[in-house]
């Protein structure tokens, strides 16, 4: 074999097994996706991107085909490990969202609970390059003694001069009820 012959066979066998490799991952990465998945509005939305910091696991699940930077709607589940009530938890968050608000959110604290603490939040936020609004209807609540959890959807809504806000408007209710019966343990013990 000459050396042109062998120079051609080492890079035809490289390509071979770059393009080997990049389909192992991708079947790889598909089939994890597929493992930690929600249902929410009739919609999977399957686990994206997970991380635990300094007591708060939080999981983002978004629908196939989406990501976390390329996404029409995400479910968002935390939770905040050693707080004993909601008013530990409420405060920061409100303090990381206040910038983004596009209006005055709806706090909704329940009478009729099943949970030590429970309240609803549902918010207009409008994304800091202004490209985009996301309407989020939040729930957070406590049903135990050691922590906080939350879970979260959000709606992205592109930014025009006239938004059509219908759909959010006719669907806000239920979406909200979804996230009352939704549990979350599985989701952030995985």
């Amino acid at each position: 074999m000459s050396d042109l012959q062998t120079f051609k066979f080492i890079t035809l066998t490289g390509i071979i097994m770059k393009w080997t490799l990049l389909i192992v991952s991708i079947l790889i990465s598909q089939s994890s996706f597929a493992d930690n998945c929600f249902q929410f509005d009739k919609q999977d939305y399957c686990e994206a991107w997970k991380k635990v910091e300094a007591g708060v696991s939080t999981v983002e699940l978004v629908q196939k085909d989406e990501s976390v930077s390329a996404w029409s709607k995400m479910i968002t589940v935390r939770k905040y490990d050693n707080k004993k009530a909601l008013k530990e938890v409420l405060p920061s968050y409100f303090k990381s969202v206040k910038p983004l608000f596009a209006m005055k959110p709806d706090i909704l604290a329940p009478d009729d609970v099943a949970t030590l603490e429970e309240v609803y939040l549902r918010m207009l936020l409008l994304a800091p390059d202004k490209s985009h609004y996301e309407y989020v209807v939040n729930r957070f609540y406590r049903d135990d003694e050691n922590s906080v959890k939350s879970i979260f959807y959000s709606h992205r809504i592109p930014f025009s001069e006239e938004v059509d806000f219908t759909e959010v408007m006719e669907k806000r209710d239920n979406w909200l009820e979804q996230l009352r019966v939704s549990s979350i343990d599985t989701y952030i013990t995985k």
